[in-house]
């Protein structure tokens, strides 16, 4: 029998079509399956990539139905961006009818391979509906102390008048007009993800089998628990001089309380306050303060990959148990965003503190024996990470340094000197961005109230489509129709704020979204009864560079959400089976 294609597959697609084919039912009292594919964005083309990925759930999803299951096997666009302003810088297209009109193209391509997605559960994270339940959680997350307002460090290009992600920064420059990227201090939104820091770790454990060991391994290490000592570094009577009194010690945090009489010297990141204080007193000669500046101006990812550099602040802090000074640096190599930027520097025990101590030649104090070595005095080619027997520690000598570990501790907590702390590598999350193409942050500036939530009545708060985008600042800055309102509060004058999410915020709870029956959009973001239903996702389809940051999101947003009332999910939660297959399979 000759297959003709074009007839066979027409005629069967519009069979699908009329007849709802691959709608999930309403019964509740069917087994169901949930089959999930990672959405696509709307790049204007499907490629071999999405061809492979979606062939795969969409075998999931017709064994299941075949076998009498209920299954959901949504699609949506992961539409909000930078590409969509890219798009509308080279083609003079605006941003929200370059992204309609490739979903249109897409959608028709996906229907054409037969693909047996839902049609009436499908949405665009662009879509407004979809932008007035994110506003609302985000409004929900203020109220409950979750989401707050600070100032932080960003990537900013001064020609261009706008903040670049770290994937528009090359070789430190911007990657539309070459020009070096500087480190700037500015005011942005974050969602406190470490609250959630030690039950994201736990409920790893209820993945084991059911996702990579691979990915959970990754998870686990960005999440970076570790168990230390936090104690505080009194600063000397001459430095506190120098300093003009401002400053009167700084906190420390170390995973290895063991080796704490062999700190030779202290370090600080270049954005610490101690730091920053130097630089605008000039408490330096003009050339370090110089080489100081240069160092801010570096982001903390590439200064990971650059040769350890540093410099002596000349300032001195007293060892807490000896009484010794210990000369305070400045270092690359320190970062503010863990420990509070300062570390105590161990470099016969510490590789990093090694390497820096030998450039600049600073002292290596020896504290734990290597019993396998037989010659303790030779020089160090590197250093001494292993368990050993503590030396030169006083009362400590001797002890095993694993025993010394929680020896020491207890001893810093009996006499009030320090206390044992947890801390973790995971940071808050920062959801800020400065350009047009995604969903306004829902708050206002009133010069009284200060800042304001918007009413939830009216949400939601859409962008204004009268905007040119040029690649220069962002266009909601200056389109006063749009920034200029009333406050929620006191109804004075006010602005609104011009920031924009970030779209992994879009795709932290799209799956939710799928599992509640789309009769319900108006008037619910996520449905209790229904996603009580359909999840957990039974079966995930994406790439391995889902590992870390939307999954963990998406693990995060979903307790957020249980707890804020939105889902009757039990405590510990899961996203099902995971199958992934290329490294870039979808975005």
């Amino acid at each position: 029998m000759q297959y003709d294609a074009k007839q066979i597959e027409k005629k069967w697609q519009s069979f699908w079509d009329e007849n709802n084919s691959f709608e999930p039912c309403e019964d509740t009292s069917k087994d169901k399956k949930y089959i999930l594919s990672m959405f696509p964005y709307p790049s204007g083309r499907i490629h071999m990539g999405h061809v492979r990925n979606y062939c795969l759930g969409d075998a999931f999803a017709r064994h299941f139905r075949k076998s009498g299951f209920n299954v959901l096997h949504p699609i949506g666009w992961d539409s909000f961006g930078m590409p969509a302003e890219n798009a509308a810088i080279k083609h003079k297209l605006h941003p929200k009818k370059w992204t309609y009109e490739n979903i249109d193209y897409m959608r028709d391509e996906l229907k054409a391979l037969g693909l047996s997605f839902s049609k009436n559960q499908e949405f665009a994270t662009s879509d407004e509906l979809y932008t007035k339940w994110e506003q609302e959680f985000i409004i929900k997350m203020y109220e409950d102390g979750l989401l707050y307002r600070k100032s932080t460090t960003v990537n900013w290009c001064e020609p261009c008048h706008t903040v670049l992600a770290n994937e528009q920064v090359e070789e430190g420059c911007c990657w539309r007009c070459d020009t070096p990227v500087e480190q700037k201090e500015m005011p942005g939104y974050y969602i406190g993800i470490t609250k959630y820091a030690q039950e994201l770790l736990d409920d790893l454990k209820t993945l084991e089998g059911q996702w990579p060991s691979q990915v959970l391994t990754m998870q686990e290490n960005w999440i970076g628990r570790s168990e230390g000592l936090e104690f505080k570094f009194e600063l000397s009577k001459e430095s506190r001089y120098k300093l003009n009194r401002t400053f009167t010690s700084y906190e420390v945090f170390t995973t290895r309380p063991d080796t704490i009489y062999g700190v030779s010297y202290s370090a600080l990141a270049p954005e610490h306050p101690i730091v920053k204080y130097i630089v605008e007193h000039k408490l330096l000669p003009d050339n370090k303060i110089n080489a100081i500046l240069e160092m801010q101006k570096v982001s903390e990812r590439d200064r990971a990959t650059q040769e350890k550099e540093g410099l002596s602040l000349e300032i001195d802090v007293m060892h807490p148990l000896t009484g010794e000074k210990i000369p305070v640096w400045v270092a690359n190599f320190v970062l503010s965003s863990y420990g509070g930027g300062a570390v105590m520097a161990v470099p016969a025990h510490d590789q990093r503190d090694f390497e820096f101590a030998k450039k600049y030649d600073l002292p290596l104090k020896r504290v734990i024996l290597d019993a396998s070595c037989e010659d303790n005095e030779a020089p160090l080619s590197e250093a001494f990470t292993g368990e050993g027997v503590l030396v030169n520690s006083e009362s400590f000598t001797n002890l095993p340094n694993t025993k010394a570990k929680k020896a020491i501790i207890y001893h810093f907590e009996q006499n009030s000197y320090g206390t044992k702390k947890i801390n973790f590598k995971l940071r808050d999350w920062g959801v800020s961005r400065q350009r047009y193409w995604g969903a306004p942050i829902p708050f206002v500036h009133c010069d009284d109230c200060g800042l304001v939530p918007e009413k939830i009545e009216n949400l939601p708060i859409a962008l204004p489509e009268d905007v040119q985008i040029t690649g220069e600042g962002n266009p909601l800055d200056n389109h006063a129709t749009w920034k200029n309102c009333a406050c929620p509060k006191c109804g004075k004058e006010a602005t609104r704020e011009t920031d924009t999410l970030d779209t992994f915020v879009q795709s932290s709870w799209y799956f939710l979204r799928y599992a509640t029956n789309h009769k319900k959009w108006q008037t619910e973001g996520i449905s209790k009864e229904d996603s009580k239903y359909w999840m957990d996702v039974d079966q995930y389809i994406g790439g391995i560079e889902h590992a870390i940051l939307h999954l963990l999101y998406a693990r995060f947003f979903t307790k957020v959400l249980r707890d804020l009332g939105y889902t009757e999910w039990p405590p510990s939660t899961r996203i099902g089976s995971w199958t992934w297959e290329l490294p870039n399979n979808t975005r």
